[in-house]
């Protein structure tokens, strides 16, 4: 009982965690990405999920925001979606059988963005090996490295 008063055992929780986007590995980010299993934000990737360790995704992602924001495909969606519900909203409110083509053609707009095909990690870890000249270890490079590594290579800065 004197561990949870002093908060020993919640710091070693937290210390069997990654703690930010420039200690977790890439690898790591995209497996939970992709299977949406928070086991891989365990140094060891494993580990009881619980609460915190939501919370503690949720703040990883903060800080992924805080560094490189959102991209522009994803604001664009963000934007549309809004437009969608402001329109359903005015439906709802006012009856207005002209509403619904505007809600169509905004839902054809949101379907249309989300056809884009989506490229997996390992398609664009090998075009950025050949881009540098030598081979990256996934599971080495923490998120924030890679990230600006894909930033400046799209900048043109890449070496």
């Amino acid at each position: 009982m004197n561990n949870l008063l002093t908060g020993t055992e919640e710091t070693s929780y937290l210390g069997r965690l990654l703690q930010s986007i420039e200690d977790m590995p890439i690898y790591n980010w995209i497996k939970i990405l992709e299977t949406g299993d928070l086991k891989w934000l365990f140094v060891k990737n494993k580990g009881r999920v619980s609460s915190r360790s939501q919370e503690h995704w949720m703040e990883l992602q903060q800080e992924y925001l805080d560094e490189f924001g959102l991209d522009e495909q994803y604001k664009q969606r963000l934007r549309l979606t809004q437009k969608l519900t402001n329109l359903n909203l005015d439906f709802v409110l006012t009856g207005d059988r002209f509403t619904l083509n505007l809600i169509k053609m905004a839902e054809a707009d949101i379907e249309a963005l989300n056809q884009g095909e989506s490229v997996k990690f390992y398609q664009v870890l090998d075009h950025v090996e050949k881009y540098k000249g030598f081979a990256i270890d996934p599971k080495k490079t923490s998120v924030i490295k890679w990230y600006y590594t894909l930033k400046n290579i799209s900048d043109g800065q890449a070496d």
